[in-house]
């Protein structure tokens, strides 16, 4: 394999994180689907790359159930596994994996709120218009008008009651004023 070659390899998507990740030690593809944040598609894309340009080896061992396939490093995927410990690339993907789990966990967090919010101005919009009320009610307030008291009403009925009483002096004269007119009729 020419440097171009593997160049084009390593770009390619999760290339390098394999890398390191057999790099530790021999693994099956269960153990790099779970190590590493790429779709199991492109995970056997890679191995099969890589097996093909002679960046891993597959070996196959005997377990209970049959037989397992094993991924290695070769030579040269050794060197290139040498390369990305000198430079720290195993702990920068690591730190990347630590922040693309933080990102999808505040994602995860704003979704469920988007959610809640949602669910909560349906229950707004079945209600009814508020437009006459403010964001932020005062203490005491209420969005449903309370029912009032019969204290309250009977207040009210008195009230209205004494707005429409006339002094005795105005009844008084009222009174004159007919009595006047029903004699002179």
């Amino acid at each position: 394999m020419g440097r171009d070659e593997l160049e084009e390899f390593l770009r390619k998507k999760g290339a390098a994180e394999l890398i390191t990740e057999i790099g530790r030690g021999t693994a099956t593809f269960k153990t790099l689907a779970d190590a590493v944040s790429i779709s199991p598609s492109t995970i056997s894309a890679r191995l099969s790359e890589g097996v093909r340009n002679d960046v891993y080896k597959v070996t196959h061992e005997p377990t209970e159930h049959g037989t397992e396939k094993r991924y290695g490093l070769t030579i040269l995927g050794r060197r290139v596994y040498d390369w990305a410990e000198n430079t720290e690339y195993e702990r920068k993907v690591r730190e990347l994996r630590r922040v693309r789990h933080e990102r999808d966990t505040a994602f995860e967090q704003m979704i469920g709120q988007v959610t809640r919010d949602m669910e909560i101005l349906k229950v707004v919009d079945d209600t009814g218009p508020q437009q006459d009320l403010s964001p932020e009610m005062p203490d005491g307030a209420f969005i449903v008008p309370k029912e009032p008291s019969k204290e309250e009403l009977r207040e009210v009925r008195n009230t209205r009651l004494e707005e429409s009483l006339k002094p005795i002096e105005e009844i008084d004269s009222d009174t004159k004023t007919e009595n006047n007119k029903d004699s002179s009729s």
